[in-house]
């Protein structure tokens, strides 16, 4: 399997905003995939996950970026300590985005930026994730989160990246491996069904649809826009 979505996500975060000179603070960093393209752009980037072995892999292959074990609903730092924070694809995992959000605007610095990166739910490759791991409820929770705090979405775009599968096997392998399952007849036939004539393809190429909004503590806000 291969995918281009960490690139994609690095673009797009590029693009709505300056990270030259910035300290910033990426919440779920995971095992540190994005964390190596943002590093080259930021002066400090101090990265977070509540996964201890991810912190751990990151540590041995990524340099130059603090990675520490964290969760964004209790961040350590002090008030207006950042100058952007940012959620790559992590704000729906928290059980309580509204305080996740809270917190990021707490250690924000005056005119500072939040950035979001979310899976939107239409997208073909959330489509099919969703077959063996619904997060739905959980992503549309956090764009209510966003909706309903005092944060101003100043920008929003919806993009897309491909996830390649070899085949078939590869697509289920990938798909049960990234969750640590065993492959489940009954799924694979729902995701085949769903899938249709390109579950023959070769290779099969899957649509990833992200949204990713940056918000700000000013009135300067477009109108929002329900993905």
């Amino acid at each position: 399997m291969q995918e281009n979505s960490d690139q994609k996500i690095f673009d797009q975060i590029i693009k709505h905003t300056e990270l030259k000179s910035k300290k910033v603070l990426e919440i779920g960093c995971g095992a540190g995939r994005i964390s190596s393209l943002l590093s080259k752009e930021t002066s400090q980037l101090i990265a977070i996950d509540p996964d201890d072995n991810a912190i751990k892999k990151a540590k041995r292959n990524i340099p130059g970026v603090d990675f520490k074990v964290g969760s964004g609903e209790i961040l350590n730092y002090p008030d207006s300590f950042f100058d952007t924070v940012i959620f790559t694809l992590s704000l729906h995992h928290h059980p309580n985005s509204k305080k996740a959000l809270s917190e990021a605007k707490r250690v924000l610095r005056q005119n500072g930026m939040i950035i979001v990166v979310e899976p939107v739910n239409d997208g073909e490759v959330e489509q099919v994730f969703a077959f063996v791991h619904n997060e739905n409820t959980e992503t549309l929770n956090a764009q209510n989160s966003i909706k309903n705090s005092d944060l101003s979405v100043i920008a929003l775009d919806v993009f897309s990246s491909e996830w390649v599968f070899d085949d078939e096997d590869d697509l289920f392998q990938s798909l049960f491996g990234y969750y640590n399952m065993p492959i489940s007849s009954n799924v694979a036939d729902n995701i085949t069904n769903f899938l249709g004539k390109k579950i023959r393809s070769k290779p099969i190429i899957l649509k990833d649809k992200l949204i990713i909004q940056a918000l700000t503590q000013s009135n300067d806000a477009v109108e929002y826009i329900q993905n």
